[in-house]
């Protein structure tokens, strides 16, 4: 197991139970590489879990998504792998148009597999959601969004996130502008509920204050980084970002990165 696991929580004991550290049991992953970190206010709840399973307990100031996300970054090594899941991660499916999902059978070699084609550096992940009548089943690279639902990547303290939703595109545009890769494995999917479970960001504020906040974020993203994205607006309100695929042509020789990147796997 050549990589962490960091798992962001608030108030969720009982979903990170049964969900992301059961789906981490049956891979068999060392619980020794798994870190939870946890707000202040709910410390004291993960502490049967942890005993249970064993993993790592990291307290201090986790009380926004943002500042777990930018002490993730901080409390581990320059260059250490580091997997992201979310609390409430129920599979990791194989999706390919046309046939019936199943889950991976391997996620540590998923997973390794990854790191060793960004090995020199960068960030990868996988589709959003487990409907694969988009899923083209190839492996991409260039600007597109990896959701921090479960992604990897070599630890870069480079990395300063701002913004307080929306902080995995800042992420992606941020290793963008590093000229590292940033790899879309779309043969897989992540199956989770979003917006729907208890605690997590949804114990910080409603759906109309949180809509709110992804409104800001992402006002705040398309200032800064003006040549990056469009916004997008759902009928619920929700905002959307749609990367430029390449607008500041950083992958213009992206044939040589592919094949210089498969040949050293």
């Amino acid at each position: 197991m050549n990589f962490v696991i960091a798992i962001a929580s608030h108030k969720r004991p009982e979903i990170l139970q049964s969900k992301t550290l059961n789906l981490l049991k049956k891979h068999k992953m060392s619980m020794k590489k798994v870190f939870v970190f946890v707000s202040p206010e709910s410390y004291e709840d993960y502490l049967p879990i942890k005993n249970k399973f064993k993993f790592n307990l990291v307290g201090g100031n986790n009380s926004t998504i943002l500042q777990t996300r930018n002490n993730i970054i901080d409390y581990f090594d320059e260059g250490e792998n580091i997997i992201e899941l979310d609390d409430d991660v129920d599979e990791i499916e194989i999706t390919l148009k046309g046939l019936k999902n199943k889950p991976v059978t391997n996620l540590k070699e998923l997973f390794n597999e990854s790191f060793k084609i960004i090995h020199q550096g960068g960030l990868f992940g996988l589709n959003a959601n487990t409907n694969n009548f988009f899923a083209g089943g190839i492996d991409k690279f260039g600007l597109y969004s990896i959701i921090n639902s479960c992604l990897g990547y070599k630890n870069n303290k480079a990395i300063k996130l701002t913004v307080a939703e929306k902080e995995d595109f800042e992420r992606v545009i941020q290793f963008y502008e590093l000229n590292l890769p940033i790899l879309k494995r779309t043969g897989y999917g992540i199956k989770t509920c979003y917006w729907r479970n208890k605690g997590g960001i949804q114990a910080h504020y409603d759906f109309k204050k949180r809509v709110e906040i992804q409104r800001e974020s992402a006002e705040q993203l398309l200032q800064k980084y003006p040549w990056c994205a469009r916004k997008q607006v759902r009928k619920n309100g929700i905002v959307d970002l749609r990367f430029y695929r390449d607008p500041l042509h950083k992958y213009k020789d992206i044939e040589n990165i592919i094949n210089s990147i498969i040949l050293k796997k």
